[in-house]
């Protein structure tokens, strides 16, 4: 089951029930779109090699109409596959209504773009926890380097919210499931790559003639560019460890990381 393929009748509904939790006051509430994202969580920076930060997408997506996209279980083989396994599952009314509650604690409606880099001071090399939130206004992001690393008074209530977000989030992911999420857009990111010694696997270009001119750099040798979602089928089997011949005359073998966008997610990594 793809992300656009509707099942539940009652997920409209869900929606028109909810957009009155704003207020005109700038309270948290949902969107028109039934598609449109409404809360997104996402890691960002810490000591993590290359592949993992221009790779790694989103913890969690929830949309306005209840679907919350997440990271399934992972096989726990080496190498790997490839593509990530992205489920999609149905939230509660109830637990829709908890997490418009947690955006408002968060403070999210009233802020542009804030990060809380204090824990700085106690540790190195953390990741930031970062919580994005989309109303009429645009986005809102608020992050937190190193969340959960509190001193001896405890987390503030902005931090404790923030983790009861992401808490309430890996709740709904347990719920109805309905099906795997493959998305409108599947972002390719091409860089530097050699076949390992014991899981050498060495293919042929899987995307056709292409020109790397029109790639958005990433810097290092790394470039991005977007597909439709019928280039899914030309990875299916691939591996972590996969390697791809480039198509250009002499050129070295590449590394791909390949997955589908969330919704709200830029085409390409912002650096």
């Amino acid at each position: 089951m793809t992300m656009t393929s509707r099942t539940l009748l009652t997920v409209p509904v869900l929606a028109l029930a909810l957009a009155a939790c704003g207020s005109p006051e700038g309270g948290a509430g949902l969107p028109d779109d039934p598609d449109a994202p409404v809360v997104q969580v996402r890691s960002e920076g810490g000591f993590v090699p290359v592949e993992w930060a221009l790779g790694h997408g989103p913890a969690y997506t929830l949309l306005a109409d209840g679907r919350l996209i997440y990271s399934g279980p992972i096989i726990m083989i080496f190498p790997g596959p490839l593509l990530p396994n992205y489920q999609v599952v149905q939230a509660t009314d109830e637990q829709m209504r908890r997490v418009l509650e947690l955006v408002e604690e968060i403070g999210l409606p009233g802020i542009d773009h804030e990060i809380d880099d204090s824990a700085m001071d106690m540790v190195a090399d953390a990741s930031t926890e970062v919580v994005t939130y989309w109303d009429g206004a645009g986005e809102h992001t608020y992050g937190v380097y190193a969340l959960g690393l509190e001193t001896d008074g405890g987390p503030s209530e902005i931090h404790a919210s923030m983790q009861d977000l992401i808490s309430v989030l890996g709740e709904i992911s347990a719920g109805p499931g309905l099906g795997a999420y493959e998305g409108e857009r599947v972002r390719v990111v091409a860089g530097p790559g050699a076949p390992g010694a014991e899981t050498a696997d060495v293919r042929e270009w899987p995307l056709g003639s292409t020109d790397f001119s029109e790639w958005e750099s990433l810097g290092n040798g790394w470039g991005c560019r977007v597909y439709g979602p019928e280039v899914l089928g030309r990875f299916a089997n691939a591996t972590e460890e996969t390697v791809w011949m480039s198509p250009e005359e002499g050129g070295a073998p590449l590394k791909l990381l390949v997955r589908p966008l969330h919704p709200g997610e830029p085409e390409c990594p912002v650096s």
